[in-house]
């Protein structure tokens, strides 16, 4: 086999043949005498290319094209004709092959199979059933009420190579087999296994040798003679079908695999499982039932580590690994049993001589997967793959291999391009790749596709892959509104693009997929990272961007800084929705691959300066801004958006030295020119409008910090998630300040939301903004919710303060306002006399907070028109002031006002002119005349004098004429209270 001198077939079509020989001439004339060498200069399996060289398979466009290559022979149009020409007649030969029966030389005996003595079984193979199966319960369950009451359906087991199909449908038979059923195990490895497992069913079930004879020559139906003993059969049985990846070998002439007249059939009489990667409905039919059998969870997988090498470690660290496998039980399989014999001594001169540490623990497994790759993985396996007749059994025991056999099986039926699509996904994460990303005419460009390329033939590749399960489609929602339309994605175990993607490096031209996959991507990010409401769509481009990133190999003349240019844009999604720790760990990435271009490249500048935000303190990033800057000044220009960016961050580096002028003023000149760059909307000039107001506030202007905000407003958008969790709780109380109470709630709710999402619910900016929203609601006067949410705040503040915390009370406090201002009168007064009560405990009776609370009491008794009792608690309080305080200080001649105005509305008319005529006295000392406050509090005497006769109506309304004109110039013309008591006044005013 090894040889290129071992004859061709002479029993292929002439098409096959002449390609062979071909093959042959190239590979001969570049020197190659064995398979070995040729294979191995090609990367390809000797089985593969022995297969082309002899003309007994129909080679892959791909597989002819590496041969080719390493045979310095250039791949053109003529030799894919002649490829595509084999590939034709093979697929005929076959379908000749399904409708003749067997050749001619066999059909004396009957038997497919060449004379000698019978080495097939149909006994299970018990002996690769593990202790446990785990993670199947539910699904054996089902099977297992089949089995006992037959539904007269197939019941097929498809998913992903190495998913535990065989498994599920052994830990079956294992069952049938202890209820004393017959059970019956064909392999569909191939057509020879399956006829002749069948053959052996017919034997098994009573057809007589004539009749199998006759069946087997083609003169009868073998699938009706076979289902005709079965449905007959006296005792229950189980027919599995295993590994039936083909399904076409399953269907009679011009049938379908699941009709019920091919091999697979449903029965009264027993059971038919079918174990396939194939689960479409379109090939299986009504006749089945399709069980998807996917991967494990993490705790599953856990079990079947821990069930094979429990030695190993933690079940925590048995989990990490189970994860890093994604689940798959052959994975979990292999890295169980390697584990296990590395515990047991395997390998241990092997790894000395590789200079490699034992691998005998879950951890140091997981640490050398990622050193190692899939080669590890199939190191778990024992068996020699060499063997006649053994290659492909053991190699669905190789996760290296396994899927491969189901790309080599689309190449058979004309698919080359699943492969190449394989191939070129490989490049991107084990995360959703949206199809749109996907462009045929790049692929085609790049030599990975037939140029020009088929759509059909691509939409056709694709959905064989999804079908065999390599690949799956799921349908991402853009927004949590679910308003967008979905967008089509393709994910694919993180295995299978491993595997694929070792194909890649073993092939010598692997610049090929890697320029398509940059392309790809390129396409794709168009739209700015930094804008949220781009940043559904970012959030399925940055995964694969970083992993092309991470995994581009070097030595490309163009590729890295196309690659990472793309890169500092994924880092700026990361950035800009605060997920630093993964936005630092890609830095880190970046930073690592820059050193790739030259000094003074502007990418490699870009990248110096995210690092140093991302991994840079102190002085230490202030000096590489300034650097930076410098060089991007002289490369770029002053005013390039990159040059400010990092302008803006050597602004901020001077702020936090305490540098506070210079911040002032370098801060000054970016807005100014990122205003005039980018304009007053973008989010780099948000940034920049937020941090001059923290500045300002840091300098004590808190008027010009809430102009900054303010005008930052009027420019942005709704969505402000690029900035700091504590610039948007400012700036939602900008909103608030402004009277832009909607806006302001759907940011705290934003921010609340980000906090919760990051496991941030016990903090103090959490707690505070939960306040925030509280009182957002009471000035928007929903009662409801904003009692809602005090109550939340006042057990949020009790669980983490305690109960008798001054933060609690505060909270408390303002529970009971809001709960008077929506008329929930004895509610309110409960609760404010179960805060005094707990401040009366722990603070002096002169204290402020208890003064305070026993002033919101009588303000809580007026509301109940209790105004004696209101009174009788404001008097203490007004005269602890004025003790303290001293009669003119604001806090004294606001409760003693309101003790006035109490004393008014309980009509004791001469204690409330005292008490306004003392506050009217300290207000004029303080105030002014002319103030506000002071003409109140005539005009509220001037209310009192009149209700008590002190005063007839024209003084009254006198003195009235005289307030109101400077009232208004002192509070406006549109001021409610005002409207309020001018409607009041005006109604008692005599007629003339």
């Amino acid at each position: 086999m090894g040889r290129l001198q071992n004859p061709i077939d002479e029993d292929a079509p002439e098409p096959m043949r002449a390609l062979a020989q071909r093959l042959r001439n190239v590979a001969k004339a570049a020197g190659y005498s064995g398979v070995r060498d040729l294979a191995a200069a090609g990367g390809l399996g000797r089985g593969t290319v022995s297969d082309a060289l002899s003309g007994s398979r129909a080679p892959s466009w791909q597989t002819v094209r590496r041969i080719l290559q390493a045979c310095d022979v250039q791949p053109d149009t003529g030799w894919k004709a002649a490829q595509e020409a084999a590939k034709n007649a093979e697929a005929q030969w076959k379908q000749a092959a399904r409708r003749t029966g067997p050749p001619p030389e066999s059909a004396e005996t009957g038997d497919p199979r060449p004379a000698g003595p019978g080495d097939w079984s149909l006994r299970p193979p018990f002996g690769e059933l593990p202790v446990h199966v785990r993670g199947r319960d539910d699904l054996l369950a089902a099977l297992r009420d089949r089995l006992a009451a037959p539904a007269r359906r197939i019941q097929v087991l498809h998913g992903l190579g190495g998913a535990g199909k065989t498994t599920v449908a052994l830990r079956l038979a294992q069952h049938a087999w202890e209820l004393g059923h017959d059970v019956f195990w064909v392999s569909a490895v191939d057509r020879d296994h399956l006829i002749t497992g069948m053959q052996e069913v017919a034997r098994q079930v009573g057809a007589d040798d004539e009749d199998i004879e006759d069946a087997w020559a083609g003169r009868a139906s073998a699938m009706d003679l076979v289902w005709r003993h079965l449905d007959a059969a006296d005792r229950p049985w189980l027919l599995v079908i295993d590994n039936a990846d083909e399904p076409a070998w399953l269907a009679a002439d011009s049938g379908l695999p699941g009709d019920g007249t091919g091999w697979a059939r449903p029965s009264g009489r027993g059971l038919t499982v079918v174990t396939s990667r194939v689960g479409t409905a379109e090939v299986w039919g009504g006749e089945a039932e399709c069980h998807p059998v996917g991967v494990l969870d993490t705790d599953a997988g856990a079990d079947v580590l821990i069930d094979l090498a429990g030695h190993a470690g933690a079940r925590e660290e048995a989990r990490t690994l189970a994860e890093r496998l994604g689940g798959l039980p052959l994975a979990l399989t292999l890295a169980g049993s390697y584990i296990a014999r590395a515990g047991r001594g395997a390998g241990l001169l092997r790894h000395r001589r590789e200079g490699r540490s034992r691998v005998r623990t879950f951890t140091a497994y997981t640490e050398a997967l990622g050193d190692i790759g899939t080669e590890l993985l199939d190191a778990g396996v024992r068996g020699d793959l060499s063997a006649d007749g053994r290659a492909e059994i053991l190699h669905r025991r190789l996760v290296g291999r396994t899927w491969e056999l189901t790309l080599d099986l689309l190449d058979t039926q004309g698919l080359p391009e699943a492969r190449a699509l394989m191939r070129l996904l490989s490049c991107f994460a084990p995360a959703p790749f949206p199809v749109d990303l996907i462009d045929p005419e790049v692929a085609a460009r790049h030599g990975l596709l037939p140029d020009p390329p088929s759509i059909d033939r691509i939409d056709l590749a694709l959905e064989a892959l999804v079908d065999l399960s390599l690949l799956d489609v799921v349908e991402n929602t853009p927004s949590a509104e679910g308003d967008a339309e979905p967008v089509p994605c393709l994910v694919a175990h993180r295995l299978v693009l491993e595997t694929n993607a070792h194909w890649v490096r073993a092939d010598a031209d692997q610049s090929a997929v890697w320029e398509a996959a940059v392309e790809l991507l390129e396409a794709g990010c168009t739209s700015a990272p930094e804008q949220p409401a781009n940043h559904a769509w970012w959030r399925l481009l940055a995964p694969h961007i970083q992993a092309v990133v991470g995994a581009l190999p070097p030595g490309h003349a163009r590729l890295p800084a196309r690659a990472l240019s793309l890169g500092l844009k994924a880092f700026s999604y990361l950035w800009f929705r605060r997920r630093f720790d993964e936005a630092e760990r890609f830095v880190d990435v970046l930073h690592r691959r820059a050193g790739e271009l030259d000094a003074s490249h502007p990418v490699r500048l870009s990248i110096r300066h995210r690092y140093a935000l991302a991994r840079l303190d102190g002085q230490e990033a202030m000096a590489e801004y300034a650097d930076v800057l410098q060089a991007q000044r002289r490369v770029l220009g002053p005013e390039d958006p990159e040059t400010l960016i990092t302008h803006h961050q050597w602004a901020v580096s001077l702020q936090n030295a305490g540098r506070l002028a210079e911040a002032e003023r370098e801060l000054g000149d970016v807005l100014a020119k990122r205003r005039r760059v980018l304009g007053p909307s973008d989010p780099y000039t948000a940034v920049t409008y937020v941090a001059l107001a923290e500045l300002m506030r840091e300098r004590g202007h808190s008027e010009e910090a809430d102009r900054y905000y303010q005008e930052m407003l009027r420019h942005s958008g709704g969505d402000h998630v690029f900035l700091g969790l504590e610039e948007r709780h400012q700036l939602a109380h900008a909103l608030d300040e402004a009277g832009r109470y909607t806006e302001a709630e759907q940011e705290y709710r934003s921010i609340l939301s980000d906090l919760e999402e990051h496991d941030r619910a016990d903090t103090t900016l959490y707690r505070a903004t939960r306040r925030c929203l509280a009182r957002n609601l009471v000035q928007q006067d929903r009662a409801d919710d904003a009692t809602a949410e005090y109550d939340a705040c006042v057990a949020l503040f009790a669980e983490a303060c305690g109960d008798d915390d001054p933060k609690t009370l505060d909270v408390r406090h303002e529970r009971g306002d809001m709960l008077r201002r929506f008329g929930r009168h004895e509610a309110a007064e409960a609760e404010i006399r179960t805060v005094l009560e707990i401040r009366r405990r722990t603070e002096r009776s002169e204290d402020s907070v208890v003064l305070q609370e026993r002033h919101c009491l009588a303000h809580t008794l007026s509301s109940q028109d209790r105004f004696d009792e209101a009174a009788a608690e404001m008097r203490p309080v007004v005269q602890a002031y004025e003790e303290i305080l001293g009669p003119e200080e604001k806090t004294t001649r606001q409760a003693k006002y309101c003790l006035a105005g109490t004393l008014q509305d309980a009509e004791r008319w001469a204690e409330a002119e005292e008490c306004y005529l003392a506050v009217l006295a300290a207000e004029t000392a303080v105030l002014g005349a002319d103030h506000g406050d002071t003409l109140i509090t005539r005009l509220r005497l001037a209310e009192v004098r009149l209700a008590s006769g002190a005063i007839d109506t024209q003084t009254a309304f006198a003195e009235y004429d005289e307030i109101m004109p400077k009232l208004v110039e002192a509070r406006g013309e549109d001021d409610e209270w005002l409207q309020d008591v001018r409607g009041t006044w005006e109604a008692r005013r005599p007629q003339s």
